[in-house]
């Protein structure tokens, strides 16, 4: 999977989780996208039912943008 299709499907999880409308791209936030601990629970749960990679509340807290969530993802997926 590229990096895009991995962003593309990524950012398809994040607006489930968040019921967000608009486009996410690397460079969204997560202030933008509401830092509620729910939904960021269902989106470390749709990460690890989908793609079996495994990133925890904590680091996506920490996180600022949707890149590095990305980035953190693509890491784990490639191994």
């Amino acid at each position: 999977m590229t990096k895009q299709e991995l962003q593309d499907k990524l950012a398809g999880y994040a607006k489930t989780a968040y019921q967000y409308q608009g486009d996410i791209t690397a460079d969204t936030t997560f202030d933008e996208l509401g830092k509620e601990s729910m939904k960021m629970i269902a989106l470390t749960s749709l990460i690890e039912d989908e793609l079996d990679v495994e990133v925890t509340i904590h680091e996506v807290m920490k996180m600022k943008t949707f890149g590095e969530l990305v980035d953190r993802v693509e890491e784990e997926y490639e191994e």
